[in-house]
């Protein structure tokens, strides 16, 4: 298989009638979560929502869980076995029965869901020295969910967690078909299932088959060290490397002009001639862009970083708007220095900086304010905010106007009062199973109506994970 790359970077946009706002736009506002909320650390290095809605945020100095209104720190101490590898986390990602990965700098951790206990990869039989190696980075497969895709600094590992079965992947020069470099920086799968594999020495694809491809003809240079990879919807895949950001339509292939731009000038290459055009210098720009950091949001709105803060360019508008600390407005962000971008599950946009992480009209946990401190789970369920807590029921909400709904505590045939809510799951898209301190109770969302499908009468109800397999 030969592949080419399209290269665009994503600031062409300049070459077309472009709105630019000097300040946040009016409605902007951010809600911060830093030391002073009880962050463990105010370097964000990696943000994550787990399937319960719970965010996750990995700092250089610990792993912290958020519920939007309390933090829980999960830390590392060599005494004991049952905390961190390491506290520098790079990133997080979440198996199908709800157990955290965690890639830290010195190993491969699970927070184990059940338990809430960390067990570390160094504790199990490690034949791959996944325990004690920088993790650099986790994906869960979109066409396999048993599989869990770890990138190291030294090897890419297809994980299966049904069978337990590893698949290890490293750099051979004896063997074109093997990956350019075994240090790996980044995963993304595209639209077609194929997993791209970033290195410290170019591109790699790995088909649904296990079988590796190379990028070729990559201009300049074909080991260009990957920092970044992301996807859109129109399908492509966003390449962030330290000479600029390149494009890559999986639908439409290659064009032989590409455009090309950095801080100091637009360029257009021909591919086939190898010739090159200056269209624009960029040098007296006031903008600088930092580490060609670029994030796809599901708008397919384009967000990176710069000297002002973060940038994301309107895919509907073409107006860039610029997001950053102003000592003026107290809802602006608390840092110019951009570290990574999350969407979560409600559309919103989350900003890790190196003080703290940014986020950008919050909604869902704006929520939790107006309920109850004792909370045990949240869900979004068929466009509604669905928050259990402990003592008071569960309260619903409006996913895009923040409207509290109604409290689900007293109803007219059944009651939480006499009740502690433990947990709660949905099984489908009319369907939610609610654990308490005594039954466990199946709710349909569509009719309002109650069953309880199973009753504790001596023993208390210990279910903790529910999977529905289709």
């Amino acid at each position: 298989m030969r592949l080419k790359i399209l290269i665009v970077l994503i600031l062409l946009n300049i070459l077309i009638p472009i709105k630019i706002y000097a300040e946040m736009p009016n409605n902007a506002s951010f809600e911060k979560i830093s030391i002073d909320e009880g962050l463990s650390n105010e370097e964000v290095t990696t943000i994550f929502q787990d399937s319960k809605g719970y965010m996750w945020i990995g700092t250089k100095d610990g792993l912290n869980r958020y519920d939007g209104e309390q933090i829980k720190i999960y830390n590392c101490n060599v005494e004991d076995k049952n905390t961190l590898s390491s506290t520098y986390i790079n990133d997080i990602e979440e198996d199908i029965y709800g157990n955290i990965w965690i890639a830290t700098d010195h190993g491969l951790d699970f927070l184990i869901r059940d338990t809430d206990t960390v067990k570390r990869m160094k504790d199990r039989k490690d034949i791959y020295n996944l325990g004690n190696m920088k993790i650099t980075s986790l994906l869960k497969s979109s066409y396999d969910k048993n599989i869990i895709w770890v990138g190291t600094e030294n090897g890419l590992m297809k994980i299966n967690v049904k069978n337990k079965s590893v698949k290890a992947f490293y750099y051979d020069e004896n063997n074109l078909n093997s990956l350019t470099s075994s240090s790996i920086t980044c995963l993304e799968e595209d639209e077609n299932n194929t997993l791209w594999v970033g290195t410290r020495k170019g591109i790699n694809l790995i088909d649904k088959n296990s079988d590796i491809y190379r990028s070729e003809n990559l201009i300049y240079d074909d080991r260009l060290f990957i920092s970044h990879l992301s996807k859109d919807n129109s399908g492509n895949i966003w390449i962030s490397t330290k000479q600029g950001i390149y494009k890559f339509n999986v639908r439409e292939g290659q064009d032989d002009n590409i455009l090309i731009i950095n801080n100091r000038r637009i360029e257009e290459y021909n591919l086939k001639e190898k010739t090159t055009i200056n269209i624009q210098n960029l040098e007296n720009s006031k903008e600088k862009f930092y580490d060609n950091l670029i994030f796809i949001d599901s708008k397919n709105n384009k967000w990176f970083s710069s000297s002002r803060g973060a940038v994301r360019f309107s895919n509907d508008t073409n107006e860039m708007d610029i997001f950053g600390k102003y000592l003026e407005y107290k809802h602006s962000m608390t840092s110019n220095v951009i570290t990574c971008y999350y969407e979560d599950s409600n559309g919103t946009i989350w900003i890790g900086t190196d003080k703290g992480t940014n986020i950008l009209n919050s909604t869902i946990f704006n929520y939790t304010k107006n309920t109850d401190k004792n909370i045990v789970g949240m869900l979004l369920h068929n466009g509604f905010i669905w928050i259990a807590t402990k003592f008071n029921g569960i309260y619903v909400y409006d996913s895009e106007t923040g409207e509290l709904l109604y409290n689900i505590y007293e109803e007219e045939d059944f009651s939480f009062k006499d009740r502690d809510i433990k947990d709660f799951f949905e099984i489908d898209e009319n369907n939610i199973l609610i654990v308490t301190n005594k039954d466990i109770i199946c709710f349909n969302t569509k009719e309002h109506s109650y069953k309880e499908i199973l009753i504790g009468n001596d023993y208390s109800i210990e279910l903790k994970y529910i999977y529905n397999d289709g």
